[in-house]
């Protein structure tokens, strides 16, 4: 669901568009009426049950989805989707720390239906991440990661994430103890 965003009243600066290997690329902030296929998307992901510690009875319906994009970007945080041939492929979103103590802070997340790894999304959507936090104050950004995603482990390394910690057998995927490893980069 492509969106047209003169129409939406967010800044057309904080659109980023691509051609990746013979595909449109989109990176742009979500609205509110992306929530239902942000949640199909993301269902798939923790269908997974590999990257991300929730279960599909945890995943939020449309309509406490349709919140949390609105609470992020009403907190000044980011809630981007990248949008691939104008479905959307997967989404990052940095939610700043509490006013006063830690605004200026931001905890990191993203993800991407499988259909779409490998094709350098991952970068894009990281890059677009690093920009946006400078341009809107944040100073520093946080980030956790099974020790078993060696691939988003090695590029937030060399995106300047640096390890600041690690809890040691946190979860159990596919029947094996994995370390949650905690990463940070200031800007």
């Amino acid at each position: 669901m492509a969106v047209d965003l003169k129409r939406s009243g967010l800044p057309t600066d904080e659109q980023k568009r691509y051609r990746i290997k013979g595909h449109e690329v989109v990176l742009r902030q979500a609205n509110p009426e992306d929530a239902k296929e942000v949640s199909k998307r993301l269902a798939r992901v923790i269908q997974e049950g590999i990257y991300l510690d929730e279960s599909p009875d945890t995943r939020p319906d449309v309509q406490k989805k349709r919140g949390e994009i609105e609470k992020i970007r009403d907190h000044d945080g980011m809630y981007t989707v990248v949008e691939v041939d104008g479905n959307i492929a997967g989404s990052a979103q940095l939610k700043r720390g509490s006013k006063g103590m830690s605004h200026h802070t931001a905890q990191f997340r993203t993800w991407l239906i499988p259909r779409y790894r490998g094709m350098g999304l991952g970068k894009k959507l990281l890059e677009y991440t690093l920009s946006w936090a400078k341009d809107h104050g944040i100073e520093k950004i946080n980030l956790d990661v099974w020790d078993t995603n060696e691939r988003a482990i090695g590029l937030y390394r060399k995106y300047g994430f640096r390890l600041e910690g690690r809890r040691r057998r946190q979860a159990v995927i596919e029947g094996k103890y994995v370390d949650e490893i905690f990463m940070a980069r200031f800007l």
